[in-house]
């Protein structure tokens, strides 16, 4: 006999849900074994004008089942009805209501990523103008103690909600001073509203929020981490350098709920280990695009901003400690975050379906924590507008190097997104010459059209080049729209866990 609770959907399908739109919408659950169900996507609350309907059968062993509806345009106030006979011919139905079909993207990362609104800074301008983006949702999900589990789950739970920290719930925006959207999260609030401001005020827009104080490698699927022999001494540690964990526990039953792309903000605690961050930060895409289905799921990597070392003395409980940072490396020319933003770059110049947001500019340099949140999300929103909305033509890509040449007294360096050509910030600082002995030293540099020409002493002859090798660098070099250039160093060196 089917019992009452047979039919089950995850909690992210929920109230108050954003569905993708333009693509197919994968829904999926467990009934009763062998039972036949039926999914309804239909307008208004009485559900009986349908948008789109898909039917299954239920595993006649485990009672799973999964169904993708066909993809629809941008919907407002819909209901989602899941329907399930069972052979026994007893019914159970879950319906949900005001639900919406727009862009829907998900964030992952750390401390900054999901650092709440009234920390960050533009907060008060946020809350005056909260009530002109009425179509803007969020949700909140990560399992609590993800260092404990080390099996596959299928249970995706939030951090806040209407009752507990365990339920999940898509939230509108709301006039309450401590809920913007859904937990408050000032980087997908910024992201979103700037989308929405670009696209249209009648488009919904959906964030899935992900957050975990947790490296790289927890991230990374286990099958991957086993592909990967460069991952092979992180099996094995304890918390937070476990490997799969946070996938296992928080992206595994969240896959494959339908999404545009993924945002991914996080390298500060991988810092000081820039080849596990390089190898595991491919890992973790390839493992949510084999979880995902889709070989093309676009990834966009915010790179670490400028920092030295944390001496705010503001306790946000959210990242390491200042002596944590320290012993990563504090001083300004001896640091290791340069190394970590170079893993960050090969990944993006790799794969042609991950972009880089370059921040060298927005951060600060004595707190781990930086407030300028909203620049950070408006370029982020530019590259989703050029590569995925349509707008070809927009200035969004931080100038990258494209290709090195070897001159009399340095080197010519040449730069791709330089939009209508290269910007120097008052004088050009920050780019050095090598030795043939090894040394780096300052050397002096100018705008040649798309190039930059670097030069060192008369009759010498240099190994490599580089600019913004700090911590916290001079930030002289942008584009045409002030997007800064991303720090670099040529010849590559090898990363390595040490830098």
């Amino acid at each position: 006999m089917a019992q009452a609770d047979d039919l089950w959907i995850p909690r992210i399908f929920s109230e108050k849900m954003v569905l993708q739109r333009q693509m197919p919408i994968p829904v999926w659950g467990k009934a009763a074994k062998g039972a036949a169900v039926t999914v309804k996507l239909a307008k208004d609350n009485d559900l009986t004008q349908i948008i789109a309907t898909g039917k299954v059968t239920a595993s006649a062993e485990t009672g799973r089942w999964r169904l993708d509806l066909p993809a629809v345009e941008a919907q407002t106030n819909c209901g989602l009805l899941i329907e399930a006979e069972s052979p026994d011919k007893k019914v159970e139905r879950r319906a949900f209501y005001d639900v919406m079909v727009g862009e829907v993207w998900i964030t992952c990362g750390q401390s900054n990523c999901i650092m709440p609104i009234e920390d960050c800074d533009n907060y008060e301008s946020a809350l005056k103008t909260r009530h002109d983006y009425p179509l803007l949702r969020a949700i909140g999900i990560g399992m609590r103690g993800t260092e404990n589990n080390t099996s596959k789950q299928e249970e995706c739970y939030g951090y806040w909600g209407p009752a507990t920290w365990q339920d999940q719930s898509w939230q509108i925006t709301k006039s309450s001073k401590k809920d913007l959207s859904g937990g408050s999260q000032g980087l997908s609030y910024f992201f979103s509203r700037a989308l929405q401001d670009a696209l249209g005020k009648d488009l919904p827009i959906g964030m899935v929020n992900v957050g975990a104080i947790l490296p790289v490698e927890t991230w990374v699927g286990p099958e991957e981490v086993e592909a990967r022999p460069e991952l092979q001494h992180l099996k094995g540690k304890l918390y937070p350098h476990a490997t799969s964990r946070g996938y296992l526990s928080n992206i595994a039953p969240l896959a494959p709920f339908a999404a545009r792309g993924v945002i991914y903000y996080q390298g500060e605690m991988n810092a000081g280990r820039s080849s596990d961050y390089y190898h595991g930060l491919k890992g973790l895409i390839a493992s949510w695009r084999q979880a995902w289905g889709r070989d093309t799921m676009p990834f966009y990597v915010v790179q670490l901003p400028g920092f030295i070392e944390h001496r705010n003395q503001k306790q946000h409980a959210l990242d390491m400690d200042a002596k944590s940072v320290a012993e990563a490396g504090g001083k300004n020319e001896q640091h290791a975050w340069p190394y970590t933003r170079e893993a960050q770059l090969r990944v993006a110049e790799e794969d042609p379906n991950v972009e880089l947001i370059v921040t060298i500019d927005l951060g600060d340099r004595f707190d781990i924590h930086p407030r300028r949140k909203l620049p950070v999300a408006e370029r982020l929103a530019l590259k989703a507008r050029k590569h995925f909305y349509g707008e070809k033509d927009l200035v969004a890509d931080a100038p990258i190097p494209t290709a090195y040449q070897e001159e009399k007294n340095g080197f010519r360096v040449t730069f791709d997104g330089v939009g209508q050509g290269l910007v120097a910030k008052e004088a050009l600082a920050g780019f050095e010459l090598q030795t043939k002995d090894g040394d780096w030293q300052a050397a002096q540099a100018v705008i040649d059209g798309k190039d930059v020409v670097v030069t060192g002493a008369a009759g010498q002859t240099y190994a490599g080049v580089r600019y913004g090798w700090r911590g916290f660098p001079e930030v002289t070099l942008t584009n045409s729209a002030g997007l800064p250039a991303t720090p670099f160093v040529y010849p590559r060196m090898k990363l390595q866990n040490g830098k």
